[in-house]
């Protein structure tokens, strides 16, 4: 995106920030400020204009103060001529207007902004919101909180001001929100870029409709987030993308994602896509069910948030990424790609800057050369890697690294140009640092699984303890039951040694079972319960369990039919759940439109079907039918099993589809 940059002279203020109730006229260039008897703190978000020009708009006015000294007062017949008629009004800068009325009146002004984006000097100054009305201040100043000392609102109504602290420690004060055209007073640390968002937001396309079986407000939580996530960015990254070259698409259908997915080559459930050329239109697809999970949580990023606003924000920092670089984008390494947008979450919502320990912690990888490829999507090694490159460039180096690539590009320049110069290093040193750091992170241990008969594929899972690093590492298990696993040695920022469950699975499935104290695999839901084992940093190789599988071990596979008007038109995915316990394993759903669901091992089960168009809804099955109650639910044994459970969705009473059939 060009960035267009219009200085706003620094200013330096007295002691008041403020701003009145300012609010938007139905003509975009124009509006409507409430002007109070005695002061009132304004914001100039027109061209430059000279002061004297307001004294013939509003009648009481009685003078104009810039907050450094310098201000005008309205001529007066046969008076001498002011020395500071000279006065102009600057966009960007805030203005005191003494108003000598007995009454509140209204004032109707121009509002063209010549630009969004102002540069602010350090010290005591005046300073206009150009943005969209009705934002707190704590919003408005999000952007500014790094640079920030303290900042004043003033309340005309009430010829007041309130304090505002950046410090989060300091308790807030309740204050109006600001509105297009107010001002406020503010002390800067340092020098600062501020952008203001334009309020427009880019255009959203429901591909599948907005049909009844979404929330009544879909359409206004979707385009909450967006404006969430936009103007976020503004704030945090002095970055908006231009509303009329980006469409978000959300398939409300798993026909129209599928339809998606097609047309973009899509192999994930929510990505972005920018072209590879200048211009033409940006989209990201993110379907319907994002705003119907809850909270998300992954292991290197603990910090728990909506995964609509979190998704979102994740695949708007790609179209920053194409914005910025253009084509050089397409140049970049996977790691570095997702690295860095993963990283952007945290700063986008305000959390704490992300522990680089833990972010070591989130993968075992070694070798980021490996993963250089730029269609590789290598999420949490990125993550790890971008967690070094901030600790020695600063967080500001995920937004500087891209608008580097863009100011070197050309056909014979070299994307490790804009990494050195970003992170002052080269790549090739980087890659070998990184290699090292990460060695005395991790100790490698073998083991071996002994099986019965010709088992599939199998896969070890390793996981850590609940109270330590939340992190879970896999590898092969190779012919004659060998493995390999690569382990975190101590718990980051600690000396102490790292405790692990095992788990076994089989490979490319949800099928799995946890390892138990006598060597047997069972579905208990408290890792502590399980057979463990402690990585001692360049110590011996960690002896592994003698694990025993039995044969039938995830190889029998039920199928599940799901009949009715709503088992067609209803969104639901099924699961297969041992009787009991917590243990469950996903069903998949190929081309026949059946679920199919591995079977664990012998034992009794429930059938569990989840409605994720009536808020994620748990159902059992109960004859054929369902139930929301497992203690009705129907056990199935592994050894009787019929081949087919054929369940209709529209005969229970107790059922989530009971109060979709009524709505």
């Amino acid at each position: 995106m060009r960035r267009l940059i219009a200085v706003a002279a620094a200013l330096t203020a007295i002691l008041l920030y403020i701003t009145t109730l300012g609010a938007l006229s139905a003509d975009e260039d124009a509006l409507t400020t409430t002007l109070h008897p005695g002061w009132n703190l304004v914001g100039w978000i027109h061209e430059e204009t000279p002061a004297a020009d307001l004294f013939d708009q509003i009648d009481s006015l009685e003078s104009i103060h810039d907050g450094s000294g310098q201000s005008i007062r309205r001529p007066v017949a046969d008076a001498p001529a002011d020395e500071d008629a000279a006065l102009t009004l600057q966009p960007g800068r805030g203005y005191w207007l003494r108003i000598g009325s007995e009454q509140p009146l209204d004032w109707t002004r121009p509002a063209e902004p010549s630009t969004l984006r102002f540069q602010l000097e350090p010290g005591n100054q005046l300073v206009a919101w150009a943005g969209p009305s009705d934002r707190s201040i704590d919003d408005v100043l999000l952007g500014l909180c790094d640079q920030l000392s303290l900042a004043w609102r003033w309340i005309a109504a009430e010829q007041r001001y309130i304090p505002w602290s950046p410090n989060p420690d300091i308790p807030a004060i309740d204050a109006p929100p600001l509105n297009r055209g107010d001002a406020v007073r503010i002390d800067l640390l340092e020098p600062t870029e501020w952008l203001h968002p334009t309020g427009d937001l880019p255009r959203i396309q429901f591909a599948g409709g907005l049909h009844h079986q979404l929330p009544d407000n879909f359409r206004e939580m979707v385009e909450a987030d967006l404006r969430f996530v936009v103007e976020r960015f503004a704030a945090k990254f002095q970055f908006e993308a231009p509303a009329d070259r980006l469409i978000l698409r959300v398939p409300t259908t798993p026909a129209a994602l599928q339809r998606q997915q097609v047309n973009h080559a899509a192999r994930s459930d929510a990505w972005a896509f920018s072209p590879e050329t200048g211009g033409g239109t940006s989209i990201i697809v993110m379907p319907w069910y994002f705003w119907d999970r809850g909270d998300c949580v992954t292991s290197a990023r603990e910090v728990p948030r909506s995964c609509s606003t979190s998704t979102l924000a994740h695949e708007y920092f790609h179209i920053l990424q194409y914005e910025l670089a253009g084509a050089m984008r397409a140049r970049v390494p996977g790691w570095l790609f997702e690295g860095t947008a993963l990283w952007s979450e945290h700063i986008v919502f305000n959390d704490p800057e992300p522990d680089v320990d833990a972010a070591q912690a989130g993968t075992n990888e070694l070798d980021l050369a490996a993963r250089s490829d730029r269609n590789d999507p290598a999420h949490s090694v990125g993550f790890a890697a971008v967690a070094m490159l901030v600790g020695r460039a600063g967080t500001e180096s995920i937004v500087g690294f891209w608008e580097n690539l863009g100011q070197i590009a050309g056909a014979t320049s070299h994307w490790t140009t804009g990494f050195a110069l970003t992170f002052g290093e080269s790549y090739s040193a980087f890659l070998t640092e990184f290699a090292e750091h990460r060695k005395r992170l991790f100790t490698t241990v073998s083991g071996r699984v002994r099986t019965t008969g010709n088992q599939p594929l199998l896969e070890m899972r390793v996981d850590a303890i609940a109270d330590q690093p939340s992190a879970w590492y896999a590898a092969d298990v190779e012919s004659g039951g060998r493995f390999e696993l690569t382990l975190l040695s101590l718990i980051p920022g600690t000396t102490e040694s790292v405790q692990y469950a095992v788990s076994i699975a089989h490979k490319g499935s949800t099928c799995a079972a946890r390892v138990g104290p006598d060597g047997t695999l069972s579905f208990q839901s408290s890792l502590k319960d399980q057979a463990s084992f402690v990585v001692v940093p360049d110590g011996e190789p960690a002896q592994m369990l003698d694990i025993h599988l039995p044969a039938a071990f995830c190889r029998d596979r039920l199928a599940i039919q799901l009949a009715g008007a709503y088992g067609v038109s209803g969104v639901f995915s099924v699961q297969l759940c041992i009787a009991e316990t917590s243990g469950c394993v996903h069903a998949s759903r190929p081309s026949t439109g059946r679920f199919e669901a591995p079977v664990p091992f012998e034992g009794e089960y429930w059938i569990r079907v989840t409605d994720h168009t009536g808020g994620l809804c748990n159902m059992y099955v109960a004859g054929d039918s369902l139930t929301r109650y497992s203690e009705s639910a129907s056990r199935f044994s592994s050894s009787e099993s019929p081949e087919v459970v054929r369940v209709r969705l529209d005969s229970a009473s107790d059922s989530c589809v009971t109060g979709l059939r009524d709505r």
